[in-house]
């Protein structure tokens, strides 16, 4: 592991929603944020500027960073903040697709349904160098979960798990990180 010292600054911000045809839960975008710092400083290649502390200094400097960063604002805000990189990126897909059938019960046998949900999150996401404004590492992920339910004469069995952040996006956002922690900086 580097010495602190030696590693580089890295702010993560917000990511932005760019599922059009998906829902974006409330508070979604900052905890992809929260999540994208906890692997950063898990993997040990980075200093991370903590979400509340960047947020803090933008404050205190009466900043901004909304929107697409470009490379005049990386370069200026880089320079302000004190950071080596910001990390950027989108949200592209996330939400769940549903299939299924049902029929009545005939001569004797029962009614029945059954249902099959699938989750999937995609994810982009850009390191910018602050020093040039230079986008310096890019790369995206994708992830899904399954579960299925049935249905016979009114009973019923299978999952309808509503975590999905945590099975689907988490395990998107690791794949970016460790992406990331490979990279040649």
């Amino acid at each position: 592991m580097a010495d602190k010292s030696t590693k580089p600054r890295i702010a993560v911000l917000e990511f932005k929603n760019k599922a059009d045809n998906q829902w974006w839960y409330h508070g979604g975008a900052e905890a992809v944020q929260d999540v994208f710092v906890t692997e950063l400083v898990k993997s040990g290649k980075f200093t991370v500027i903590e979400r509340e502390q960047l947020a803090a200094l933008l404050q205190e400097k009466n900043l901004t960073l909304s929107g697409d960063v470009n490379p005049t604002t990386a370069v200026n805000m880089g320079k302000i903040l004190g950071v080596n990189y910001f990390l950027t990126g989108a949200i592209t897909e996330y939400g769940q697709e549903e299939v299924g059938g049902r029929g009545p019960g005939i001569g004797g046998m029962p009614a029945f349904s059954v249902g099959k949900k699938k989750f999937v999150a995609a994810m982009n996401a850009r390191l910018i160098d602050t020093s040039t404004g230079e986008i310096v590492w890019a790369d995206e992920a994708r992830g899904g979960e399954s579960s299925v339910k049935v249905s016979v004469g009114g009973f019923s069995g299978g999952v309808d798990d509503m975590r999905m952040f945590d099975k689907v996006m988490k395990p998107v956002i690791q794949q970016l990180t460790a992406s990331l922690k490979a990279a040649d900086l």
